[in-house]
């Protein structure tokens, strides 16, 4: 699609998603004691440290399969992160980066009925998403459409980009996932790009070579694994000595932690081959 077209469905989408109302999200009066913490990001991409919290019903409701119930609430804390003299972001004993600024909240909330302020094109079920600031006030001039966009790839992960994360820290640890048949047709690219919008939490993939909580992924694909500048892989991970080639790359998105356990990444896995094919599609383009 050209950019002017895009530029006009955007224009669309938010001109129809114009009853959203962000006031509605309340800030958790349990917060933080009653909220897990179930995430730590470092952010090289923008320079910021950020801080995931989840209330009581979400963290409950992840030790289950599916959607999480309404009533969730998902809560981002983000800092800019501290720097030394040199402008290198400070490192604390565990790896994680010391916080400096305080930036804002960022809450997402389920209830039943939210989404019917929105049209099905960018509907996250039940999902509405707001900003507050450091003084817990919410900024009701938020616009919902950009994080509703974002996250409308990602229905299989009830459309929270770190659902992931949150599923690890409730249950101990990371799902099993039993790959099924092969891939019937050859890789879809432009699927594949949909489907690693539940990558993009942890991963960059463009040609800048800065990384999130993982690494960047741009010329992935015939890269030794875990040779990417600037980040610090897992031991179990620099031990593997090989390639991503597609073959590699196949096992490893069916189950990471099948190929290297211990692996810091808590993506369980597609179990779909096809889904597989077509991120793999995706990656190649990615070329340097």
């Amino acid at each position: 699609m050209r950019p002017l077209a895009l530029a006009a469905v955007a224009a669309t989408l938010i001109s129809q998603a114009s009853h959203a109302d962000p006031a509605r999200i309340a800030f958790p009066a349990d917060y933080p004691d009653k909220h897990v913490l179930y995430g730590i990001h470092n952010r090289p991409d923008n320079g910021q440290v950020r801080y995931l919290y989840a209330n009581p019903i979400a963290a409950e409701g992840a030790k289950r399969a599916g959607s999480l119930p309404n009533g969730s609430v998902l809560v981002m804390v983000v800092y800019k992160a501290k720097v030394d003299a040199a402008g290198k972001p400070v490192e604390a004993a565990d790896g994680t980066w010391e916080r400096g600024d305080f930036l804002q909240y960022s809450l997402m909330e389920k209830q039943a009925g939210w989404g019917d302020a929105f049209p099905e094109n960018i509907r996250n079920g039940d999902w509405n998403y707001t900003v507050y600031t450091p003084d817990k006030v919410n900024k009701t001039d938020t616009k919902e459409e950009p994080c509703l966009i974002c996250h409308k790839a990602l229905p299989d992960a009830d459309y929270v980009l770190s659902y992931d994360e949150l599923v690890v820290k409730v249950r101990g640890a990371v799902p099993s996932v039993v790959a099924g048949a092969p891939a019937t047709a050859p890789g879809n690219a432009e699927r594949g790009k949909t489907l690693f919008t539940r990558c993009t939490n942890c991963h960059t993939a463009d040609a800048s070579g800065k990384h999130k909580v993982g690494p960047n992924l741009h010329g992935i694909v015939g890269r030794k694994i875990a040779s990417a500048d600037g980040f610090r892989y897992s031991p179990v991970l620099v031990a593997q000595g090989e390639a991503w080639n597609e073959a590699r790359l196949d096992q490893w998105l069916a189950g990471p932690q099948s190929v290297a356990k211990g692996t810091k990444m808590v993506f369980p896995g597609w179990p779909s081959g096809q889904d597989r094919a077509d991120v793999i599609a995706f990656l190649k383009t990615l070329a340097k």
